[in-house]
C-alpha cells in the first residue's frame, strides 16, 4: 500500500515541481538579461531620438526634455544643450486621424525645420502635406496668421488634402505656442 502512494507522489507532482524550477529558472535568466540590456536600449533609443531632433534643428547637438507644462497638442519639448534651440512635437486631426509633426526652433525663435514623425492620412493625397517641398515653406516662420490654413493665408494648402494640410498647420502653431510658453530657449 505504502509503495502505491509513493508512485502516486513521483507521478503526479514529480513533473510539476520541474516545471516550476524550470520556471523559476527562466524567469531568472530573463530578469538577469533585460537589467544588462535595458541600459543599452535606453541609451540607442535616445540617441535614435536625438537624430531626429538633429534632423530639424541641425545646429543642436545634444538634447534634455523640457519639464515645464506643455501646451494643448504639444506631446514633447527638447531643449539643444548647446542653446541652439529647441524640438517640439505636437499633433492634430487630420483626415485619418491624428497628424504627429517635430519642429525645430532655433534661439530667435523661427522654424528650422518640420517632418511628420506619426500620420494615418490617405497614401497619395494627404501625404502630400508631409514631402519635404512642401513642409519647407514653414522654414523661417516665426509665427502663424490664424489657428486654420485656409483662413490664415500666410501658408498653402494642398488641394484635395486640405484637412491633412490644417493638422500640420495646427501642430506647427503649437510648436510655435510651446516655445512661446517657454520663453524662448533657457
Amino acid at each position: 500500500m505504502w509503495q502505491m502512494k509513493n508512485n502516486s507522489f513521483k507521478e503526479n507532482f514529480s513533473p510539476v515541481i520541474v516545471l516550476v524550477v524550470i520556471c523559476l529558472v527562466t524567469t531568472l535568466a530573463l530578469a538577469g538579461t533585460y537589467s544588462v540590456a535595458n541600459p543599452k536600449i535606453i541609451e540607442n533609443q535616445k540617441a535614435a531620438a536625438d537624430e531626429a531632433r538633429k534632423l530639424v534643428l541641425p545646429e543642436g547637438d545634444s538634447f534634455t526634455q523640457y519639464d515645464g507644462d506643455l501646451v494643448s497638442g504639444v506631446t514633447d519639448c527638447y531643449m539643444a544643450d548647446n542653446g541652439a534651440g529647441m524640438t517640439v512635437t505636437a499633433g492634430a486631426g487630420g483626415y485619418g486621424g491624428t497628424v504627429e509633426v517635430m519642429v525645430g526652433i532655433d534661439a530667435e525663435g523661427a522654424i528650422t525645420g518640420v517632418t511628420v514623425t506619426n500620420h494615418s492620412e490617405t497614401p497619395g493625397l494627404g501625404t502630400k502635406a508631409m514631402t519635404p517641398e512642401y513642409l519647407a515653406q514653414y522654414t523661417g516662420a516665426t509665427e502663424l496668421a490664424g489657428d486654420d490654413i485656409r483662413n490664415g493665408g500666410d501658408m498653402d494648402a494642398i488641394s484635395g488634402a486640405t484637412l491633412t494640410s490644417n493638422a500640420v498647420y495646427g501642430a506647427v502653431g503649437a510648436a510655435l505656442d510651446q516655445f512661446n510658453e517657454c520663453g524662448g530657449v533657457n
